[in-house]
């Protein structure tokens, strides 16, 4: 049985939705967000649709160095039955254990990274590793991965690979990779990028950045090791004229998919 469990690959496929103003919005390589809906209601839909997992990330909180609106939180997990993870803005331990008291069970930090305060290893500490997720966002440079902070403002001096280990030693139990060259164009997954980081670390990885359809998922994990990945725009639009559709693969679709990877 533990030869099966080790050859499995167990996919992961997440919605990762943007708030601004408590707001669902949508914007293309971080810029220009349009609104897109309610986001109680997009939640609720991906959770009747049994999404793997929910990524919840407000992209106004560090540019106002507001917190993140437990009320929202209180709200969605009222409406849904899936895992959540929730980011933005998130400065030290106090908002991190508010946002688990409210039954959130992965925190995603990001801006404050560019500090590198002892804010990781504090909340590996209490909640676990498997509750910390690192969302490092990287643009191709002169052929190399710079990592971003702050919506992609702010430049990272340590690169990718010495950044990544940095994160292995303060605990961090997964990491969130988006491509801003990539995020909402549908173009496709940065597949040179997600290959590199196969070789970078061993901890999971949710890759994330220019997915369309089940397609670019399914090129992503025939050509790494990374078995789990987001997608925003491809679940909230419908077509070339980005027409709004909360969408999500049923069920049947899915286990099909799964079973693919089984072995």
């Amino acid at each position: 049985l533990s030869i099966i469990v080790n050859k499995m690959k167990l996919i992961r496929i997440i919605p990762i939705l943007l708030i601004k103003d408590n707001f669902l919005v949508k914007g293309e390589k971080f810029e220009n967000h349009n609104y897109v809906g309610d986001i109680y209601n997009a939640v609720k839909i991906f959770s009747e649709k049994s999404s793997h997992e929910i990524i919840l990330l407000d992209i106004n909180a560090t540019k106002y160095q507001k917190t993140f609106d437990i009320e929202i939180i209180k709200k969605i997990k009222k409406e849904i039955f899936v895992p959540l993870t929730v980011g933005g803005g998130l400065k030290n331990l106090d908002e991190v254990t508010a946002l688990i008291n409210e039954g959130v069970e992965k925190i995603a930090i990001n801006s404050i990274l560019s500090q590198q305060s002892n804010i990781l290893s504090k909340i590996a500490n209490k909640f676990g590793s498997q509750s910390l997720v690192a969302s490092l966002d990287v643009r191709k440079i002169n052929n190399e991965y710079i990592i971003h902070f702050n919506n992609g403002k702010i430049k990272c001096e340590k690169n990718l690979r010495n950044f990544i280990k940095y994160l292995e030693n303060e605990g961090v139990g997964e990491i969130l990779i988006t491509s801003i060259d990539k995020e909402g164009t549908r173009s496709g997954f940065d597949i040179n990028l997600f290959q590199q980081i196969d070789n970078l670390t061993s901890l999971p990885i949710v890759a994330n950045g220019g997915a369309n359809n089940l397609d670019d998922f399914e090129i992503l994990f025939d050509n790494t090791k990374i078995s789990s990945a987001a997608g925003g725009a491809c679940f909230v639009y419908y077509g070339k004229r980005k027409a709004v559709l909360i969408n999500y693969p049923d069920t049947k679709t899915m286990e099909q998919l799964m079973k693919k990877y089984e072995i």
